[in-house]
């Protein structure tokens, strides 16, 4: 949106409340009304929407939004009826919450394609060949598509399509199957349209292997011809222009990336080896890079890199010749953000990450990690709106508990101790097996006063670990000394020994 002919970023949700205040302008809108035209059919905390409006007082003036204490929420700014964006929202009136339908409208999820070989260790080819599709459709400027961690999530589900497209918010769902023999592929793939049921499209390839990513671009292009004719010709176009790729290359960044989603320390030094191979195919390639770049990190984050600083170093020349390559490569600009973050140069960080989502708005990962940097900068209002932004568009996101946990930070922060604890409580329940979920919880724990149960969360974060501070230092990126040192405190409080 455009604040005094400049350009905001402001989160989906965030413009989805101000329009329906400025379609009332002058008027009470009540919570529940806002509840149930911005979030229909969903169960949503109020303080969601409170962060929403916060966010928007910060760029349109705090008086721009009154409170109707108990009742709910009034614009007050005078609008011209000549103005382009009175007339847009006029034009919505009576359509209900008009841009969320307009997303659901042109949403599509791509969910993991169905392995048919015996062999399970297969699952990494029919999974980059259903992520490879992914990334050619985010490529058209018009289609909103649901991030891989969420579609994938929905791996051999039993739930019907209708399910499926409901709880990613999703009109269309590419389906499809995959197997290989010898240097042959037979390869199938449907496009639903979850609110008919009705399928729009489906073939069946069977090609050299040769040929794959000629295949992966027909169906892309076939998918979004189906779903909007009129922009065939462009999208026809853009689908024929097939990359030169070498097979090898693909299939090693292929299964690195599957051992790299599974997160242990075996998986990821799997994840390098296939890296390291790759590269010296394809120096140069951004996403080769950037993976290499998110393991180093992820030794970081672990506790069990053997050279920290090098780690860190090394982290940030992979991402840093990544994006180098490839300027327009969103994921590139994610990487480099989040490793800039680990080497403590925090506002060179966010900058990075606001580019990326300046490159593609939907990047659920770079929303989270912009909330999660923001919140160590101590800018606490700010971060939840992007945080509420990734969860918006990434509801089943294995990172969820990394978001939420992001929220029970600037709780800590804000001195909110028992928010503090309820969000650090849901991280941990949603992803047990991260000890630094437990290593926050117990922080939380602490400073709310409840020291036996926050000696019992720190007990089991550090079991079998020697937690430290450069560890601490890396994981999180307090910018103010009186944030860490709070932080510090709790955990010494509970019994943490640096």
């Amino acid at each position: 949106m455009l604040s005094n002919g400049q350009t905001v970023m402001v989160g989906a949700r965030a413009f989805d409340v101000l329009c329906v205040l400025v379609d009332h302008a002058g008027e009470l809108v009540t919570k529940k009304k806002l509840f149930d035209l911005v979030w229909p059919g969903l169960v949503v905390e109020e303080n969601n929407l409170q962060v929403h409006v916060s966010s928007l007082r910060r760029i349109l003036g705090a008086d721009a939004i009154a409170t109707v204490p108990g009742r709910g929420y009034r614009f007050t700014v005078r609008l011209l009826a000549t103005a382009p964006v009175a007339e847009a929202v006029q034009a919505s009136k009576g359509k209900g919450r008009a841009s969320d339908q307009q997303a659901y409208r042109r949403t599509i999820a791509v969910l993991p394609f169905v392995n048919l070989n015996a062999d399970p260790e297969q699952e990494y080819f029919s999974d980059g060949l259903a992520e490879d599709i992914i990334s050619h459709l985010t490529k058209s400027p018009w289609l909103l598509v649901v991030s891989r961690n969420s579609s994938f999530a929905y791996r051999n589900t039993k739930e019907s399509n209708q399910a499926v497209g409901s709880a990613l918010r999703a009109r269309y769902l590419v389906l499809g199957s995959v197997r290989r023999a010898g240097t042959m592929l037979r390869m199938t793939a449907e496009l639903v349209d979850t609110s008919t049921g009705e399928t729009l499209w489906a073939d069946r390839f069977d090609r050299p292997l040769s040929d794959m990513f000629a295949v992966q671009a027909e169906i892309s292009g076939q998918i979004v011809s189906a779903i909007e004719p009129v922009y065939l010709h462009s999208e026809e176009r853009v689908a024929s222009e097939v990359p030169q790729q070498n097979m090898e290359h693909w299939d090693l960044l292929m299964r690195a990336r599957w051992h790299f989603w599974r997160t242990t320390p075996e998986h990821v030094l799997q994840a390098q080896s296939l890296l390291t191979r790759a590269l010296e195919i394809k120096p140069g390639d951004s996403a080769s890079l950037s993976l290499m770049s998110f393991t180093h990190m992820a030794k970081l984050w672990g506790a069990w890199a053997e050279d920290p600083r090098a780690a860190v170093a090394e982290a940030n020349r992979l991402a840093l010749v990544a994006v180098r390559n490839d300027e327009r490569d969103a994921f590139a600009h994610f990487t480099l953000g989040t490793a800039l973050s680990c080497a403590g140069q925090m506002q060179a960080a966010i900058a990075e990450l606001e580019c990326a989502l300046g490159l593609y708005p939907q990047a659920a990962a770079a929303a989270g990690e912009l909330g999660r940097l923001l919140v160590f900068s101590g800018r606490t209002e700010e971060a939840e709106e992007f945080i509420l932004q990734a969860v918006d568009a990434s509801p089943h996101d294995p990172h969820l508990s990394l978001w939420i946990r992001s929220r029970a930070i600037g709780c800590f922060i804000d001195g909110r101790h028992a928010d503090a604890v309820r969000y650090a409580r849901e991280a941990t329940a949603k992803r047990a097996d991260w000890y630094f979920n437990h290593l926050l919880l117990a922080a939380c724990l602490s400073a709310a006063g409840d020291m036996e149960a926050a000696q019992a969360s720190l007990q089991q974060a550090m079991s079998g670990r020697g937690y430290n501070m450069q560890a601490i230092m890396f994981g999180h990126p307090f910018v103010h000394e009186q944030h860490r040192n709070k932080f510090l405190d709790a955990l010494k409080a509970a019994g943490w020994q640096a």
